[in-house]
């Protein structure tokens, strides 16, 4: 998706936006827990993301594995897009999360770079 971005022949300033989340089960056993369905994952994919440690994430991310942390945790991918979308190794601008009833909330935000002439 970056790479489309910055091949596009013009000069619009483009902002990329995605939403994802962290381990999530719905309608089922976990749903309505004290936290999130797998805090040790959410911990793990929140250093992920602020770091752009692509490699660590894709060593233990995949579509099977995304089911252990909660039954919809497949909506990780979206973050996974957006970390390959800023680069490997470019740790995130602005990192917050929260720990609530049944779930972790995380929020990433990547500001553009200046790009050489």
């Amino acid at each position: 998706m970056r790479r489309i971005v910055e091949s596009w022949p013009s000069n619009l300033k483009v902002a990329i936006i995605g939403t994802g989340h962290l381990s999530l089960e719905l309608g089922g056993p976990r749903q309505f827990g004290p936290h999130g369905p797998d805090p040790e994952f959410d911990a793990k994919a929140v250093e992920w993301i602020a770091t752009g440690d692509i490699e660590h994430c894709l060593d233990e991310v995949t579509l099977e594995s995304l089911h252990l942390p909660g039954n919809a945790t497949h909506g990780f991918m979206d973050f996974m897009l957006m970390m390959g979308v800023a680069g490997e190794h470019v740790p995130a601008d602005y990192v917050d999360s929260l720990d609530l009833f049944h779930t972790m909330e995380a929020y990433f935000t990547w500001y553009p770079k200046a790009v050489a002439s």
